[in-house]
């Protein structure tokens, strides 16, 4: 019903612009739909409005051959149709319909489908000879309806390498039957052949690709950077995938941080001369890998792909427009698609915000997540000699603490295309959030408020502008620094005993939790993991997390040592001489990024650490 009601609501509008002289043949199936016909209007109507007097193009005549001819003798009689058509009997039915309609203002050619060489390979197309006799304009609009699918595969991909120099630079393209897969490659060979478009896809009946050619486009070089350790199993997709790119004018920049696996087999199998293989003798880390990526490149803009990402074939194409069209802007980022491999039909499509001219609102969406992608973002090489690379300190989240550094500066925009697939498996950290550690996080946002006080950050609000800074260091699980700052501002609260608490922080301030706490060490000492996780829950989220931790630590010695110091985020007074792990230095790391002062709000933290009973913890961060 739905479908019937839209062509409905289609053809009541091509009849009230157009007002048919004479009944409309019939539409849909073989011939072309009414969503399609005013899809077809619309540009015309477009071009009409910005021109004036046309030359449109059309292959494949019909209906749509009336529709135009109607439109054009209605708004634009200066301008001109041609409709070729390969089929002889058709031909003389079209123009029948044309003699009904009253309408003369068409060069309705037979032109029956004859052979092309194209690149080596043989393509039948439309015989040109007496189109091109009479042709002595570019033309502007071009419909293409033909030649038949059945003709062969990519049937209608030949119109833009015969007919490329007789359109003009700005011309616009309109493709029906766009849900068939011979349409959709024809498509991809246009863009590849184009370079620099733009494109949309109308939802009718069955599909329809509006495709515009840009003149006068600045064609930028790209640098694409893969950093990638161990990842030969994803890195083969993520490399076929830039090549692939409709765009051509690129370098892919390719880092390998000391990689074990059969990585540098993977890449030399690919030959293409974009393709520059580096490799370090150890692993050096992300952040370091990224950096070496960034001095590595020639490239004017930078774009990151992760190794087990994929990059969509216009994503380079859409840059490029986009970059010409907002040369202020310093990073363009896409939507993305994520695909979790560890659950069956786990799709999502995530649109992100568009931030441009908004860069107060870009701060205030810093305080709580990373406002823009990594994936597949676009970096102009300008903001890593301005700005720095990234801190090599940020094991994790190193792109979070370069956004603190860079976007309230600069500006962004997002560009309305789905350019990366974000696949989520059991070799990535986005397959379990609760497993990361989060002081980096907590770190970058407290380290802020150097450059931007807190009244700043949240001019939005009136009042209690302090609270929504302790509730942005709880989206990522810092409850020790949340806590500090609601004891800070509000003293001894009812939000300070909340997150006393919840963290586990307020075991050292009350009896009761004092005796349940000697039992839960017991529990632990005894190796009774069920009974103190059990009772860490009542004590706070951190003891839990240790019991947790305690219980894995050998049958998965990674997930202990990840819950260890997501408990030691939350509560950094635990005993942790009843772990192991403790002295593992990315513990330390943890209580170094989370207790001292980073800001001068924080000057206050050792009167916190004495109300709290706790100053020894001073001891821990400095050995």
């Amino acid at each position: 019903m739905k479908e019937e009601f839209k062509q409905f609501e289609s053809y009541v509008q091509l009849q009230k612009f157009l007002d048919f002289s004479f009944p409309l043949n019939f539409t849909r199936g073989w011939a072309a739909s009414p969503d399609y016909l005013l899809v077809v209007l619309r540009e015309l109507l477009k071009l009409v409005k910005s021109k004036g007097s046309l030359t449109v193009l059309e292959l494949g005549s019909g209906v749509s051959t009336v529709v135009i001819a109607n439109a054009l003798k209605k708004f634009s009689s200066s301008s001109r149709l041609f409709s070729l058509e390969h089929d002889y009997d058709y031909y003389l039915k079209t123009k029948e319909e044309l003699q009904l309609n009253g309408l003369d203002n068409v060069t309705l050619i037979y032109a029956p489908l004859v052979s092309y060489q194209i690149d080596g390979k043989e393509w039948w197309w439309y015989e040109t000879t007496e189109l091109f006799k009479k042709l002595d304009n570019t033309v502007d609009l071009i419909i293409v309806d033909g030649p038949p699918e059945a003709t062969q595969e990519i049937a209608r991909y030949p119109v833009i390498p015969i007919m490329r120099d007789k359109l003009s630079e700005d011309f616009v393209l309109v493709l029906d039957d766009f849900n068939r897969q011979g349409e959709k490659r024809a498509a991809y060979l246009w863009k590849r052949e184009l370079q620099v478009f733009e494109s949309d896809e109308p939802e009718t009946e069955k599909g329809t690709l509006v495709l515009r050619g840009i003149p006068q486009v600045k064609k930028v070089k790209f640098s694409v950077c893969i950093p990638t350790y161990n990842r030969a199993g994803y890195l083969k997709d993520a490399i076929e995938s830039v090549l692939n790119q409709t765009y051509g004018n690129f370098e892919l920049v390719i880092y390998d941080d000391g990689s074990t696996d059969e990585t540098a087999k993977v890449v030399r199998s690919f030959k293409d001369p974009r393709i520059r293989y580096y490799r370090g003798e150890e692993n050096r880390g992300r952040p370091f890998a990224r950096n070496r990526c960034i001095e590595l490149s020639t490239g004017e803009w930078i774009v990151w792909l992760d190794d087990d990402d994929k990059m969509e074939p216009e994503l380079l194409s859409r840059y490029v427009l986009a970059i010409n069209r907002f040369p202020d802007v310093s990073i363009f980022y896409p939507k993305y698609f994520v695909i979790n491999n560890e659950r069956e039909n786990s799709f999502l499509n995530v649109n992100c915000i568009d931030f441009y001219k908004n860069k107060r609102q870009v701060i205030r969406k810093l305080m709580t997540n990373p406002p823009i992608p990594n994936p597949g973002v676009c970096v102009k090489k300008e903001v890593y000699k301005t700005y720095g690379k990234y801190n090599l300190e940020f094991l994790r989240a190193q792109d979070y603490e370069f956004w603190f550094r860079t976007l309230p500066f600069i500006d962004i925009k997002s560009v309305d295309y789905t350019g990366i697939v974000y696949r989520i498996h059991g070799g990535n950290i986005s397959t379990n959030l609760s497993l990361a550690d989060l002081s980096f996080e907590s770190l970058a946002k407290r380290s802020f408020l150097n450059r931007f006080s807190i009244e700043e950050i949240y001019s939005f609000a009136k009042e209690k502008r302090e609270l929504l800074f302790v509730s942005d260091l709880l989206v990522h699980d810092d409850f020790f620094n949340a806590a500090y700052y609601t004891w800070l501002f509000e003293g001894e609260s009812e939000k300070l005993k909340e997150i006393l608490y919840v963290s586990g922080l307020s075991v050292f301030r009350n009896r009761k939790l004092q005796r349940l706490y000697k039992r839960f060490k017991d529990f632990l000492t005894e190796g009774n993991w069920k009974s103190a996780i059990n009772l860490g829950e009542k004590i706070g989220r951190s003891y839990y997390l240790l019991a947790l931790s305690a219980s894995t630590r050998k049958k998965d010695p990674k997930k202990s040592l990840s819950l260890l110091k997501r408990a030691c985020l939350l509560n950094p007074f635990i005993d942790f001489s009843l772990n192991e792990d403790f002295q593992n230095g990315e513990l330390k790391g943890v209580l170094r990024r989370i207790v001292p002062p980073v800001n001068s709000l924080e000057e206050k933290k050792a009167e916190f650490l004495r109300w709290l009973g706790k100053d020894e913890i001073v001891g821990l961060y400095n050995s």
